[in-house]
């Protein structure tokens, strides 16, 4: 499956929807006040689908399934101490990285 469509996890697809946009992010009151609190140009939205419905009862499956999916981790976008955007993805191969090196002590 091509990493545009998804990786099945948990029985799950996950699709990026990077064409949605979100009019609340556009709004002047709330443009001013995310200025007033510092937060322009560092916070975003984004919407990803799945192909499944929802169940509460199984919400950490579900989580999970979310974070480990490579289309997840390849369009997530995280916001890094040094201001510049990256993905989950960078995170989990640098999380990796230090649990292997830690391992090797």
């Amino acid at each position: 499956m091509s990493a545009e469509g998804g990786r099945r996890a948990a029985g799950v697809v996950f699709r990026a929807l990077p064409q949605k946009t979100f009019s609340c992010l556009q709004d002047k009151d709330i443009a001013d006040r995310l200025l007033r609190w510092s937060m322009q140009g560092r916070i975003t939205a984004q919407a990803f689908s799945f192909d499944q419905q929802f169940k509460p009862y199984q919400k950490d499956e579900f989580l999970t399934a979310f974070f480990n999916d490579q289309s997840v981790n390849s369009s997530l976008k995280l916001l890094s101490a040094s201001g510049q955007w990256t993905t989950l993805e960078f995170y989990n191969t640098l999380f990796q990285g230090l649990q292997l090196q830690h391992c090797l002590k």
